[in-house]
């Protein structure tokens, strides 16, 4: 029996054109996106660790620069200025020694990390310590909005950290530099967290002395595990080649350690959102129950005792049933198991009732703006009005060409239809003299077109002519 060897039957089974039209695209995009991403080829080591080698060291000008940026920092935390801050962070030469630490970490130069980790502790002692004198003797001791801001470190400022330190060290790693380091300096920023901890232990404040050096800790750990991440990545020359078992074990410390500094700032994460999703739902509760015509809420705190909501409201307004508030009072604790206080009126008290003559006095600013504002907009139409009416600069020269048997012509406006109820409207009218040679007859059909056509010049909708 004869076989027959068709191309159909010489493919192998199972064979799929699609999916070869797949693989030769996916060879295709891989290769576009290998090039198109790639930075291995881009990077200089030599260069890039010499100039991390020599950031490192804190002593004569860059010690000097650091406490300067560290008062400068304090400042503008204390006033609560942001840009000043901001430019403290700019000028600050913190990141040396962490990108130090994280590069001898990526290269296995102990000798290098030595140094790293002896020159940051020396840059954060000094920081300390400039910044506790500073605080110590400001006449500023009330915590403002920009020192609280450094107290609370989340699971987000371990992203900006880490991805700030892979900016940093992937700028500073290419064979043409670039402007990046500033930016990530002012992203991570190191040098506010360093001030908020000196204010802490000038004023014996231990929840921001511990919670900024934290933030601190979690910034400095970040960029110094992006910076390793990025060396190794790209294939920096080791200094001491380890052997695999050392190597695995110092890995898996290494990521122990990591994530010891990074659970606190999940656990703030998760406290910060679930408070804020709280407070929100409170929120809603106090926005949608507690409505009562004439009444508005003018003051809401909303505190947690132990998860529990505790919220005091002051209203102003129509007094409220006692009633209504118990029933308001009894659903919240039913829906939050908290506790809702309801505080209107008087009551006794020196704080609300001052604030009541602060109500008071903004809502009779409030109507007299309103007043002024009503008097403007009339002002303004009849400005509108005054404006329409203004008589054409060339409207003289016009009628003498148009009508020459006129020897002399008056426009106005008179009021008319003025009644009780209304002021009526503004009507032009025209006082014209005629020629003397003209008839009766002619003098009315020429006065009807003359009213006709200054009508339509003045764009009125009628013009008397007397």
């Amino acid at each position: 029996m004869e076989v027959s060897n068709s191309p159909q039957e010489e493919r192998p089974e199972g064979a799929n054109p699609l999916l070869g039209l797949w693989r030769q695209f996916s060879k295709i995009a891989s290769s576009f996106l290998g090039e198109r991403f790639s930075i291995i080829d881009l990077a200089d080591p030599a260069s890039t660790i010499e100039g991390i080698k020599k950031d490192v060291e804190f002593r004569g000008f860059s010690l000097w620069i650091l406490i300067f940026s560290i008062i400068i920092a304090s400042i503008g935390l204390n006033v609560n200025s942001t840009a000043v801050v901001i430019g403290a962070m700019l000028i600050s030469p913190l990141m040396g020694p962490i990108m130090g630490i994280g590069l001898s970490l990526g290269i296995n130069d102990f000798t290098l990390l030595t140094k790293s980790a002896k020159n940051l502790g020396v840059a954060v002692g000094i920081g300390l310590l400039a910044s506790s004198l500073y605080f110590l003797i400001s006449p500023i001791s009330e915590a403002s909005n920009e020192l609280f801001a450094r107290t609370n470190p989340t699971l987000l400022d371990v992203v900006v950290a880490f991805f700030g330190g892979l900016a940093g060290i992937l700028a500073g790693s290419r064979k043409e530099k670039s402007n990046v380091i500033p930016g990530v300096a002012i992203a991570t920023a190191l040098m506010p967290p360093i001030c908020t901890a000196g204010y802490g232990l000038a004023h014996a404040e231990w929840n921001y002395f511990f919670g900024a050096l934290y933030l601190f800790l979690i910034n400095g750990v970040l960029i110094a595990t992006a910076t390793t991440v990025v060396t190794r990545y790209l294939r920096f020359p080791m200094v001491t080649i380890m052997d695999p078992v050392r190597a695995k074990k110092t890995s898996r410390w290494f990521s122990i350690a990591i994530i010891i500094v990074i659970i606190p700032s999940i656990w703030i994460f998760y406290k910060t959102v679930s408070n804020t999703l709280a407070q929100s739902k409170v929120h809603n509760f106090v926005e949608a129950t507690v409505v009562y015509p004439g009444t508005e809420v003018v003051k809401e705190e909303i505190t947690f005792d132990q998860g529990h909501p505790q919220v005091s409201l002051v209203l102003f307004g129509e007094l409220i049933p006692e009633n209504l508030v118990e029933q308001w009072e009894d659903d919240f604790n039913t829906k939050f198991e908290g506790h809702l206080d309801i505080i209107q009126g008087d009551n006794g008290n020196d704080n609300l009732l001052e604030m009541s003559k602060l109500v008071n006095l903004y809502s009779e600013g409030r109507a007299e703006a309103k007043t002024y504002q009503d008097k403007i907009a009339d002002l303004e139409a009849q400005l509108s009005l005054l404006e329409g009416q203004l008589i054409p600069a060339n409207l003289a020269k016009e009628i003498k060409v148009n009508y020459p048997e006129v020897q002399s012509l008056s426009i106005g406006t008179l009021q008319g239809g003025i009644t009780d109820s209304t002021a009526g409207t503004r009507v032009p009218v025209a006082f014209v003299q005629w020629s003397p040679s003209l008839n009766d007859s002619t003098k009315t059909l020429r006065s009807a077109q003359l009213s006709s056509w200054l009508a339509l010049r003045l764009e009125a909708d009628s013009v008397l002519v007397k």
